[in-house]
């Protein structure tokens, strides 16, 4: 059997939308969009307590991490790594839910192992300055996000290379 490409499984999490993209990037920094989710996905955590919303986005977040998974096997590719990066704090939330949400995903997935980004405000879209809020990445994945991230963005507003997935309704 074939060995599998090593990649950073890239969860890019759209706060004004609420809703995620996921996409494989090489050492190399190239791009293989795979999954991303209608507008509001996330939502539902808005107005709960904060221990609910920590909760809730703890477990959709994994749920897309093992959607991004299998559809990475199914391009021979495996997760070397996974990276979160939110453009913004989780809004309408306790300014400490994305810190909590970045806290368990390093503390609890160790193989493979967990970094989360937030986007600097000052950073241009075309080159997002990125900021460690939990978990580590070696240099040379670090530097294969640098070059591979800005496509991601990019290409998350083409309607094409994504994988539209539909989340059943949160109940209430």
């Amino acid at each position: 059997m074939p060995n599998k490409q090593p990649v950073l499984l890239t969860v890019l999490i759209e706060t004004a939308t609420l809703r995620w993209y996921v996409a494989g990037i090489d050492q190399e920094g190239t791009t293989t969009p795979l999954l991303c989710s209608q507008e509001g996905d996330l939502s539902p955590y808005i107005g709960e307590s904060f221990d609910e919303q920590a909760s809730f986005l703890r477990h959709r977040l994994s749920g897309v991490l093992q959607r991004g998974c299998d559809r990475l096997w199914g391009k021979m590719m495996k997760p070397f790594e996974i990276v979160f990066v939110a453009d913004n704090p989780f809004p309408e939330a306790d300014e400490d839910l994305t810190q909590r949400v970045a806290d368990h995903f390093d503390q609890w997935m160790t193989s493979p192992p967990v970094v989360f980004f937030l986007i600097e405000a000052e950073s241009k879209p075309c080159s997002p300055k990125l900021s460690t809020v939990a978990g580590q990445i070696p240099a040379q994945w670090r530097e294969a996000l640098d070059k591979g991230f800005p496509s991601m963005i990019t290409k998350c507003g083409e309607k094409d290379p994504w994988e539209l997935v539909v989340s059943k309704p949160h109940a209430t």
